[in-house]
């Protein structure tokens, strides 16, 4: 889907997985592309292809629930023809060039079950040709119109979260 088939899109029309175990990064994924393009299978497929490693595989959970690293998402898009790039949280979102930019993929802290353990969440959001920056965090109910996406970004940043983001194909920095 390009920029272009997003101008159509209403609050009510976009596509809003809801988050199931820790596949936060499968509902990235599937948010960021507008359908389910992808399942649990195809992710653990590059999984494997990343380490041969079935059962104690670094790139998701041991206990088989999902929480996949970023190799995964990079490897999934880099399939797809687009590129990934890893903002630098210095600087400030307004410097971000939107027209280059098919989504914005961002990693933050998430609750754990277990205290000790540091898990991290996955969410997207997409912009659509009107301009309108829409938070398609599989933990919301339903899709969050986004007011200000450089206020949105920077406090996210300034709280040490991370913000990929990724490019349409056959762009170049």
């Amino acid at each position: 889907m390009s920029i272009n088939d997003r101008n159509l899109i209403s609050k009510d029309s976009i596509y809003h997985e809801k988050q199931r175990k820790q596949l936060c990064l499968l509902h990235s994924l599937n948010n960021l592309f507008q359908e389910e393009k992808f399942n649990k299978h195809d992710l653990d497929k590059i999984c494997e292809e990343l380490d041969q490693s079935t059962w104690l595989n670094p790139h998701r959970s041991w206990l088989g629930l999902g929480d996949y690293d970023a190799n995964v998402l990079m490897a999934v898009l880099d399939k797809e023809g687009y590129t990934c790039t890893w903002f630098d949280s210095r600087m400030s979102a307004s410097s971000i060039d939107h027209n280059n930019v098919f989504g914005y993929i961002f990693n933050v802290p998430s609750e754990s079950f277990f205290p000790f353990m540091k898990k991290r969440h996955w969410f997207c959001v997409i912009r659509t040709e009107n301009n309108y920056f829409y938070n398609l965090d599989s933990k919301l109910s339903s899709p969050s119109r986004i007011s200000n996406f450089e206020q949105f970004t920077d406090t996210l940043l300034a709280q040490g979260n991370t913000l990929i983001l990724i490019k349409f194909p056959n762009i170049n920095e």
